[in-house]
């Protein structure tokens, strides 16, 4: 994965958006390098929004060009499940094998049960489609 100074990142919103008969929550911390504090905040921001009763239900975590450690794992999956009455279906995008692995062993270690449906699935477009159940 290329580093990427901090001045020159480019920290895009994340967003809600319509797709084949639902609606996607797409956080977006993709091309965020190795800063863990702007990952960590850009994310704990966003729980905001993806906490309201009003936000979708299916979440997509854009994570590509992005490096995920074990406080980073940790951190999205904890708020994931204990928001878990707004989240019923969560898939991660773009990590790398490293990344994945991370991501998995949070899980298993999460202190609070999984109660949403996950994958991980490096094409954005797939991604969405499995999200909604298209076949």
């Amino acid at each position: 994965m290329k580093i990427i100074p901090k001045e020159d990142l480019i920290v895009r919103e994340s967003m809600s958006l319509f797709f084949g008969g639902g609606e996607i929550w797409f956080e977006q911390l993709d091309a965020l390098s190795i800063h863990k504090d702007i990952i960590l905040d850009k994310f704990m921001k966003d729980m905001e929004t993806i906490k309201r009763p009003s936000s979708p239900a299916l979440i997509g975590i854009n994570l590509d060009e992005t490096f995920v450690n074990k406080e980073i794992a940790d951190t999205i999956i904890s708020n994931l499940s204990q928001a878990s009455q707004f989240v019923r279906k969560v898939v991660f995008v773009g990590l790398d094998s490293k990344g994945k692995k991370q991501m998995k062993k949070s899980i298993d270690n999460n202190l609070v049960p999984i109660r949403f449906v996950y994958t991980f699935i490096n094409d954005y477009e797939l991604a969405k489609e499995w999200l909604v159940n298209i076949e």
